[in-house]
């Protein structure tokens, strides 16, 4: 068998087996009723698999955190525990993300690029 006869064979095992983790640096923001209360440094790592899990953990230099999650069913996604949703709209540029938690009127963005 051939190297492109390997590699699809592998290719055809690995199916929805994607997986990974990206981590950077950039600004993280807090919103709350639309005005800015906080921004900062940031690590964000987001880990993902197709449609097994996602998580993404934001650690902003003063210590607060920022947590992102599918809801049980995985129909929904938590931010901080609470029901929220992903806006991936250009606030600042390209590489801006934001998740909105409805309930308390609070938005969170980080720059990193890294979704």
């Amino acid at each position: 068998m051939g190297k492109f006869g390997i590699t699809l064979l592998l290719t055809m095992l690995a199916g929805s087996a994607y997986a990974g983790c990206g981590e950077g640096r950039g600004t993280c923001y807090y919103y709350k009723k639309g005005e800015l209360k906080g921004q900062g440094e940031c690590a964000v790592t987001t880990c993902a698999a197709t449609d097994q899990y996602f998580h993404s953990e934001w650690v902003w230099d003063n210590g607060n955190t920022v947590n992102i999650t599918p809801t049980k069913d995985k129909l929904g996604t938590l931010v901080n525990d609470k029901p929220g949703y992903a806006l991936q709209l250009p606030f600042k540029d390209e590489e801006m993300i934001c998740y909105a938690i409805s309930e308390n009127d609070e938005l969170v963005c980080n720059d990193s690029g890294i979704f």
